[in-house]
């Protein structure tokens, strides 16, 4: 879930925003609720805060501060500011530090839910683009190594070799080609296609064989 802290000095807004916003069907979880600047900032530096939702005009330290201190601490957080103040000078501020939504007071819980979901939405997508990219980096040496050990040895022999010693070795257990090909450092397609060619059978059935070989063995010993 994403984490949400929420600022300001009006404790029935405040409370409002609590209570009256479905934060777990926006998959949010309320990390904090502070009633000033200084406490959100303590916050911050504890927990990794993906959106900060705060008013404008607080004292000892505006909402603008506050939103200043979060992008120093994390410059992919989400702020949403609402206030009883339409100044333009506020809202130009706002805007300045790419404010993802300006809400007036008094609040609409349906405005503010909208501006939540357009968030989530941003924010889930640039999860998802990140894991998307990690993989893909983690596949590059992936394919490499495959690439250099196919023109090296047609036959892969002593890899299978070393792989079969591994599996005797491991067993016991929950083993998988997954397993296997990651530990070696090849994709599971490509490492049961080699394991096919140069054994004879799947992984699957060699995996059952040395364990049927080993039960044999110990079925064998009359200890």
């Amino acid at each position: 879930m994403l984490k949400a802290l929420l600022a300001d000095d009006e404790m029935l807004d405040l409370e409002g925003m609590k209570q009256f916003i479905p934060w777990s069907e926006l998959g949010i979880e309320v990390v904090d609720a502070m009633n000033n600047g200084f406490s959100a900032c303590d916050v911050m530096e504890q927990e990794q805060i993906d959106i900060l939702v705060t008013d404008v005009h607080m004292p000892n330290m505006t909402g603008l501060e506050l939103a200043k201190r979060a992008m120093e601490v994390n410059k992919d957080i989400r702020i949403i500011f609402v206030s009883g103040y339409q100044d333009f000078n506020y809202v130009k501020q706002a805007l300045s530090l790419n404010a993802c939504s300006y809400v007036l007071k008094p609040m609409d819980d349906e405005e503010l839910v909208e501006s939540l979901r357009k968030v989530t939405v941003e924010l889930y997508d640039e999860k998802q683009r990140r894991e998307a990219e990690q993989d893909y980096l983690h596949m590059i040496p992936m394919a490499k190594n495959e690439l250099l050990h196919s023109k090296a040895n047609s036959k892969n022999s002593k890899l299978i070799r070393e792989i079969i010693k591994v599996m005797k070795e491991r067993m016991h257990e929950n083993l998988t080609l997954k397993d296997i090909a990651y530990q070696f450092s090849f994709s599971p397609n490509y490492l049961g296609r080699l394991f096919k060619e140069d054994v004879g059978k799947t992984f699957s059935e060699v995996l059952v064989q040395l364990r049927m070989d080993a039960a044999r063995a110990m079925l064998d010993d009359p200890r």
